[in-house]
């Protein structure tokens, strides 16, 4: 049943995660309408004559079937993030004249791609259609209507000067006995305009993946604990630390916090346990991050505050 679980989820999500950390999975931060906007003060890209900044938007797509009685039979609401670049008067710059704003739209390109090739892969009409059949046929059985089909998408977001981490939170109710949601996570690098691996932030990978599935199983651990269970496996799957081992391939965010992983129902333990959230602080990340690392989320050497600005 796991198992089954998992790929019916899998064949929905493929393309979505397909950019986001390679894996399925994250949190929520703040609500994302608070994310929306100029996304901080300090420009992203700039040249002698201009400078540009990104803002995030949420687009929403939906859709509903209704039958000829007024029944919702199935619905769909899908809220996306959308990257575009802001000229330094506060305009959406929509075609480029200059090498800077080429390479801006460029990377907002990039990001928006990983949305929008999922939005085209959705075939939620078909799930329409087959509530549409399924509700003629209990009509004409006596049966009852009791399936409202659902699916839905929505994210929260966090910023720095050259991070942007998204949160994803996927819902789906197509019959049975519960519905099921899914957390995901992207980490993406205005700078370079990709998508970032979380243990690539690492000075060494390796060690920081070790590291951080070694606080995880602690977590865990104790978690099970606190919970009355005389051992980890009551409450994880009997492969609980093997899966902790394959955080990257979850869903991994950043915030002010620090690292938030996240293992969706049935990802480390059972529906009934729900997701198991994981949040490693910044003080516990810094000793593991790269230069580079701590420049995109904005963390000083030897201490988990927040760099300062320069001035």
């Amino acid at each position: 049943m796991r198992k089954q679980i998992l790929f019916m989820l899998g064949l929905s999500l493929a393309l979505l995660a397909g950019c986001a950390n390679a894996a399925p999975g994250g949190p929520a931060f703040a609500p994302a309408d608070e994310s929306l906007g100029a996304m901080g003060a300090t420009s992203v890209l700039s040249s002698s004559s201009e400078m540009l900044d990104f803002a995030l938007e949420s687009e929403k797509k939906s859709d509903t079937r209704v039958a000829e009685d007024g029944t919702t039979l199935a619905s769909y609401s899908y809220e996306l993030p959308v990257l575009r670049v802001i000229t330094e008067d506060g305009q959406i710059l929509d075609s480029a004249a200059t090498a800077a704003e080429k390479t801006a739209l460029d990377v907002a390109a990039a990001f928006n791609s990983n949305f929008e090739d999922w939005l085209e892969s959705t075939d939620f009409s078909s799930v329409l259609d087959w509530a549409e059949e399924d509700y003629a046929r209990r009509v004409e059985g006596n049966l009852g209507w009791y399936n409202n089909y659902e699916e839905e998408f929505t994210f929260t977001s966090w910023r720095t000067d050259r991070l942007i981490s998204i949160g994803g939170a996927y819902y789906s109710y197509t019959g049975g006995a519960h519905p099921n949601s899914v957390f995901l996570g992207w980490n993406f690098d205005l700078q370079t305009g990709r998508f970032l691996h979380p243990a690539a932030l690492g000075e060494d990978s390796e060690k920081f993946q070790a590291a951080v599935t070694d606080e995880i199983i602690r977590q865990a651990d104790a978690r099970a604990t606190e919970n009355g269970f005389e051992s980890p496996t009551e409450m994880y799957w009997e492969d609980y630390q093997s899966i902790a081992a394959q955080w990257p391939d979850y869903a991994v965010t950043f915030s002010d916090e620090g690292m938030t992983v996240v293992f969706s129902a049935y990802g480390m333990a059972s529906y009934a346990a729900g997701e198991q959230i994981f949040v490693l602080d910044r003080d516990f990340l810094e000793p593991y991050l790269s230069e580079d690392g701590r420049l995109l989320l904005n963390i000083s050497k030897n201490t988990g505050d927040a760099a300062k600005p320069a001035p």
